[in-house]
């Protein structure tokens, strides 16, 4: 019986022993439609694993920690040493970052921001995030992973709170390639997409959307949605592992995963899905759950995979999904079988009528402002002079956005209509 996935029809799976009995498989990758048979018994899973974890924490700074890194800064040490924590490299952040300083452990993986420059140090504030690794991640189960980082938001903050997470989930295979019509048969509901191979031209059709098409003939990566969004990067993971000189680590990791099957001549593509901590968010409001930690949110990431393959997936034609993408989307598993929810995204709405004049504002502010050089202080100090400047701050945490968010977009823009001569 042909299933179907929302508006997509799905593929009859069978394997290639269930296909002597003419019953179907559920893992079988042979792959029966109306449009023919698709054979992808060759098609090898290297690995499934949580890439990247951003933990946000909200708290007040302990002073004398602060006092430790700015010394080590001041002598030009550059490290801090915590006995219970390990050796740190300390510097000083610019304000792009949103920080003021970043202490990095490569040895385990860890990266810690701290001291937001949104506020001041002294007061209570998201300012502390934690950034892990692929190998610091897939040496711990959850509840390690998330002692860790309490410990750390226990040693620099005071009164401390989960301030949201996000994750980064991925899917390493043998066996694919992205076909060559890849992006006139994706499907995606952002509208920011870039597509890497060489540059030949490049397009803006607003503040946020690039479209980045290439020269060469075989594309070596895609990049669809943003990065404060839900993002989907599909590249060659072994090319990229020669450029981050991290061959012995992944080859090592696949042979693992994969009992010795993976193939070290062969090309490895990676589906990597990107989820901000804003869109976590959402999705916990739209189940009723609050998802501000890692622990929280493990339990669903199988079901999130699902939904973000299917909000940028591949279609094989009009009625049909792509059949490698209906295996990618149910096979690939999370530290958790899927629970079979349904995911949605509860977004707040605005609070009033006036968010497209509140938008209009900001933007106009930024194009003058640009035209005479100003810096994003400067454009954050005539923000706040406007009566109606608490407002804009309600109209922005009524979509899960902060002043921190707000300062961002201002750079953004600044930068973008210098870059593409709005600002003469």
């Amino acid at each position: 019986m042909t299933k179907k996935l929302h508006k997509k029809t799905l593929w009859e799976r069978y394997s290639l022993e269930s296909l002597q009995w003419g019953e179907t498989d559920p893992k079988g990758r042979v792959l029966i439609g109306e449009p023919g048979l698709v054979d992808y018994s060759k098609l090898l899973f290297c690995g499934c694993s949580i890439d990247t974890v951003r933990q946000l924490f909200s708290g007040t700074l302990k002073a004398d920690k602060i006092e430790e890194i700015e010394t080590a800064i001041e002598h030009k040490t550059f490290e801090v040493h915590y006995p219970a924590y390990g050796r740190f490299h300390v510097a000083k952040m610019g304000k792009l970052s949103g920080y003021r300083y970043k202490l990095q452990n490569n040895d385990e993986g860890i990266v810690i921001l701290l001291g937001s420059y949104y506020t001041e140090l002294d007061k209570p504030d998201s300012h502390l995030k934690i950034e892990l690794s692929p190998h610091f991640i897939r040496q711990r189960g959850v509840n390690p992973i998330q002692s860790r980082l309490d410990l750390f938001a226990n040693f620099f903050l005071g009164e401390w709170t989960h301030a949201g997470v996000a994750v980064h989930l991925a899917l390493d295979v043998q066996g694919w390639t992205p076909p060559e019509d890849f992006s006139e048969r994706f499907v995606t509901y952002s509208r920011t997409k870039r597509s890497y191979d060489g540059m030949a031209s490049l397009e803006f059709d607003d503040l946020s959307t690039a479209v980045v098409r290439f020269g060469k003939k075989e594309t070596e990566s895609y990049l669809y949605g943003k990065a404060n969004a839900l993002q989907m990067a599909v590249y060659d993971k072994s090319k990229e592992i020669k450029v981050s000189d991290k061959v012995d680590d992944f080859h090592q990791y696949w042979a693992s995963y994969t009992f010795g099957e993976f193939d070290p001549e062969q090309p490895v593509w990676r589906v990597e899905m990107r989820f901000h901590h804003r869109v976590v968010r959402e999705i916990g409001e739209g189940m009723d759950e609050k998802l501000e930690s890692f622990k929280a949110v493990a339990q669903h990431l199988t079901d999130m995979w699902r939904y973000a393959l299917y909000r940028h997936r591949l279609d094989f034609d009009k009625a049909y999904l792509d059949p490698a993408w209906q295996i990618f989307l149910e096979d690939a598993e999370f530290l958790h079988e899927a629970n079979e929810l349904w995911i949605r995204r509860k977004k707040k709405t605005d609070i009033t009528a006036a968010g497209k004049n509140f938008a209009a504002i900001i933007g106009n502010l930024i194009s003058v402002c640009a035209r005479h050089n100003q810096t994003v202080s400067h454009v954050m100090r005539q923000l706040k002079r406007l009566d109606c400047y608490d407002q804009i701050l309600s109209y922005y945490r009524s979509r899960n956005l902060t002043e921190s968010d707000l300062r961002e977009q201002v750079q953004k823009g600044l930068c973008l209509r210098r870059l593409i001569g709005k600002a003469a």
